[in-house]
């Protein structure tokens, strides 16, 4: 790998390190003293890698915090070859943002990035109802789980009550781990590996919801509505936002389950989870919608 990266870029680099080893690779390379940080993707995530780094040459051109990409000997951001897509950018001290101290912070910087992406001259990937609920259905019925008209038919409920939201950016994965901060403060946005057309109010959703995934707590509802209010006076002083697209807030967040269990199934293969596996998001999902139900 690094004689790879000194051939394809003009820094001699003379060590690296294992980061991250799961939907992408990630190593942290060396060049003397300072620190960068690589992500191999693989071939067959190709298409929406060359989309998100485009994405984000773009946002650090419009001046919103990104880590600055590297771009290679050839012009370009990243590095194409056999093994995988090799995206390069300067290291970023820190840590993942805390919902808790960051809440204000964040709904503008999510602001910012939703206004910026209204220039972005390129055509977004568009996403459906097979993307955010379609794919996991059509999982649960490949593993033969016996409850799958039940995720089904939530699952339509959701749409109905969602498909006419307003579709523009959004950025997809927005959980806190994707919102770095640095020592000083600062919040950079992370992972664009997601971006498409969809509903910029599941960004929002993503960042303030205070549920744990897999133990349903009842408290937690209210939680993630305190949350939402800290956010949204901030991320509405750079881009409107619909009462509809408000209200959607709860359905939004049973949603996520939906689509990121598909991701997560997509990247591990399906023997990664099992019918036990699905009973527990299942119960969630029923106990969610109740509680959701009975406070409408």
């Amino acid at each position: 790998m690094l004689a790879l990266m000194n051939h394809n870029y003009d820094i001699h680099f003379d060590r690296l390190e294992l980061f991250r080893d799961g939907g992408s690779t990630a190593y942290t390379l060396y060049s003397g003293a300072k620190k960068y940080f690589l992500r191999v993707l693989k071939p067959a995530f190709f298409d929406t890698a060359i989309n998100a780094v485009d994405i984000q040459v773009f946002l650090h051109e419009q001046g919103l915090p990104v880590p600055p990409v590297i771009f290679s000997k050839s012009g370009l951001p990243y590095v194409k070859t056999s093994a995988g897509l090799l995206i390069l950018y300067d290291f970023i001290e820190g840590a993942e943002a805390v919902p808790a101290d960051d809440a204000e912070l964040a709904g503008a910087l999510i602001g910012q990035l939703h206004r910026e992406m209204q220039n972005y001259p390129v055509e977004l990937f568009q996403r459906d109802k097979h993307f955010y609920i379609g794919r996991y259905i059509d999982q649960l019925r490949a593993k033969q789980y016996k409850k799958a008209d039940a995720f089904a038919e939530y699952g339509d409920v959701l749409w109905e009550k969602l498909k006419d939201l307003p579709h523009a950016y959004c950025h997809g994965d927005m959980h806190p781990g994707n919102m770095h901060k640095t020592p000083d403060g600062k919040l950079y946005l992370l992972d664009f590996d997601t971006s498409c057309c969809g509903f910029p109010m599941y960004d929002i959703a993503l960042f303030c919801n205070q549920t744990h995934y897999f133990k349903y707590n009842k408290q937690d509802y209210a939680k993630s509505r305190s949350m939402l209010h800290r956010f949204l006076p901030a991320y509405e002083t750079h881009c409107s936002i619909s009462t509809d697209e408000i209200n959607a807030f709860y359905d939004l967040i049973a949603l996520s389950h939906f689509a990121l269990q598909a991701t997560i199934i997509e990247l591990y293969g399906i023997d990664c989870v099992d019918s036990r596996f699905f009973d527990k998001q299942l119960d969630w999902l029923c106990r969610w919608r109740e509680q959701c139900e009975q406070m409408q």
